[in-house]
């Protein structure tokens, strides 16, 4: 990005948020964002200004902007599908070995033993 592209991106971050983002010092605001945005492409953070928008009332951070891929917190979240899927693992006979399943059982009672629940 170069000056102009920052600073009509600084500009329009303030006037998207009004009295939330002021601007004291516009030279030294503007060298500052200009060290870290030089480096970023101007439509990939004009994208991300754009969703920013769309999703927060706070005006956005550096890291907003030029993050790779934004948060997805509602892809994060399982459907219905994939929950019943998930439940339906739990309800599924273990695969353990004969050894495993006497190990785990040995363990137990170890555990029963310690905490005084053994006779």
């Amino acid at each position: 990005m170069n000056l102009k592209q920052i600073a009509s991106l600084l500009d329009a971050i303030q006037s998207s948020y009004p009295g939330k983002f002021k601007v004291e010092d516009p030279a030294n605001v503007l060298k500052s964002w200009e060290q870290v945005l030089r480096k970023h492409d101007f439509e990939k953070v004009s994208r991300n200004f754009e969703r920013h928008l769309e999703t927060s009332s706070f005006p956005p951070t550096i890291a907003d902007l030029v993050k790779e891929k934004p948060l997805d917190r509602i892809n994060a979240i399982p459907d219905v599908n994939e929950t019943l899927d998930y439940l339906d693992s739990l309800n599924k006979p273990n695969s353990f070995t004969e050894d495993q399943l006497k190990s785990i059982e040995k363990s137990k009672a170890e555990v029963r033993r310690i905490l005084g629940l053994e006779p």
